[in-house]
Parts: structure tokens; C-alpha cells; sequence
């Protein structure tokens, strides 16, 4: 545990807790994972993966009403 300067008590495992719950418990989760590829082969191929994360995402998250 750690207090900072204005003495507000700092908890980084409890966040740590939750990103775990995350990956171990998806069904319970309000959260999803996105694993991508960190090298492309040319910019199109670069331009194709971020137009596919973007559908993807759009098609995932939901709004509320």
C-alpha cells in the first residue's frame, strides 16, 4: 500500500485483481481482450488491420440507452 502526497491511499494490486479477473473470468467481465499483430507487412496491410480492429470493435461495444 502506498499514500501519496495529499495522503489518499494508493491500491495498484486491486487494479492488478481486476485486470486477472479479466482474463480468467471473460463471462463476468465488462471487459474484452484484443490480441493484434504488432508488424505489418506494407501500409495497406497496416491500413486493412486498423479498419478490422475498428469493425470489430464497433460490432462489440454496445450502447446503453
Amino acid at each position: 500500500m502506498k499514500v501519496n502526497k495529499v495522503y489518499k491511499v494508493v491500491r495498484p494490486m486491486r487494479k492488478f485483481g481486476r485486470l486477472l479477473k479479466d482474463l480468467l473470468f471473460p463471462d463476468k467481465s465488462t471487459h474484452f481482450w484484443i490480441r493484434v499483430p504488432e508488424i505489418a507487412e506494407s501500409k495497406e496491410d497496416k491500413e486493412e488491420q486498423i479498419f478490422r480492429i475498428i469493425e470489430l470493435l464497433n460490432n462489440r461495444i454496445d450502447i446503453k440507452i
